[in-house]
């Protein structure tokens, strides 16, 4: 029975019907700590131009939301590694060649930057330094907002790994709507509309590149982005963004549509980051994806096409895959 790209009920029977790609052993803290850590990199980077030019009533209110997202960033981490010098023994290398190190690095330069500038002006004790650190953090803010983009592609997970080119995209627009949301919420409308501009810029982009990655993972994979919760979140994040667009046209002088439009924003952005995460995890639990997106590449190569016999009364092959 020769496989094909309709062929997907075929391929639930490779490898007896068990994935080769294990799914991540993830608790939702770290789909969490991606969205979070984004949001606050893209804060940081709003956040130091407003300072500059004398916005005090944007910028303080994203200082302060930088340190948030940065400290529920580590706590998610550190919780979902189970013990606390897990953390720690990842600063023990440095290895440029690993997604997952330099992430640590960058993780931790960052949300320190972020949570003494949030400091520093909270208390007003050493504000040069803490403006400074809030340099810092919007130097390391834009990496912050997609080395998470970058080290989810990097693994085997099926969808993540051929949405490599798209994802750190898509992560940064959705960074850039939640920090841009996060002002409109609390800056007034007439100091908000750097943070509107970014708001709407990251949501249309997010939108943009929704749709590049589906179409980037191919058919088979896309249907990833169909099933279960995942769909769900799409749908809604793309709702929400439409929605909160509108509404931020709106929201230029008036404080109800800009509170609106920010919270419908950064709930998509939110919802966005959750659905590429159970798409991956959906693609990595079913053999169909995996195996079929083995095989596909070695008729791609001109291999022999790809046989497989026929399931016995259990449901499984009676023989081995062939190819």
């Amino acid at each position: 029975m020769s496989t094909s790209a309709g062929s997907i009920e075929a391929d639930r029977y490779g490898y007896y019907g068990r994935s080769p790609v294990k799914p991540p052993d993830w608790s939702d803290k770290i789909p969490t700590y991606i969205f979070t850590g984004g949001f606050a990199g893209a804060s940081s980077l709003l956040a130091f131009p407003a300072r500059l030019r004398g916005n005090d009533a944007l910028a303080r209110p994203l200082l302060y939301g930088a340190a948030a997202g940065a400290m529920v960033s580590t706590y998610c981490l550190i919780m979902d590694l189970g013990r606390p010098e897990r953390f720690m023994n990842m600063l023990r290398v440095f290895k440029p060649t690993s997604p997952m190190n330099m992430g640590v690095y960058i993780f931790s330069v960052y949300s320190s930057a972020a949570m003494l500038a949030a400091a520093a002006d909270a208390t007003g004790v050493a504000r040069p330094v803490g403006r400074a650190c809030e340099g810092v953090a919007a130097l390391v803010g834009p990496a912050m907002a997609t080395y998470t983009g970058v080290l989810i592609a990097d693994t085997a997970v099926p969808t993540w790994n051929e949405g490599r080119v798209t994802i750190p995209s898509l992560f940064a627009a959705t960074s850039a709507a939640a920090a841009g949301a996060w002002g409109m919420l609390f800056a007034p409308p007439q100091r908000a509309d750097a943070a509107r501009r970014f708001a709407v810029f990251g949501a249309v982009g997010a939108l943009i590149a929704s749709k590049r990655l589906h179409a980037e993972v191919g058919p088979i994979l896309k249907e990833s982005f169909k099933a279960k919760e995942a769909v769900k979140l799409g749908r809604s994040a793309t709702v929400l963004a439409f929605s909160g667009t509108a509404c931020a046209l709106l929201a230029k002088k008036s404080r109800f549509f800009g509170v609106v439009a920010g919270a419908l924003l950064f709930t998509g952005a939110l919802a966005e980051k959750f659905s590429v995460y159970r798409a991956g995890y959906i693609s990595a639990k079913d053999p169909k994806y995996a195996v079929t997106l083995q095989r596909q590449r070695i008729d791609a190569r001109g291999g022999e096409p790809t046989r497989l016999r026929e399931p016995s009364h259990d449901g499984r092959p009676a023989g081995s895959v062939s190819a």
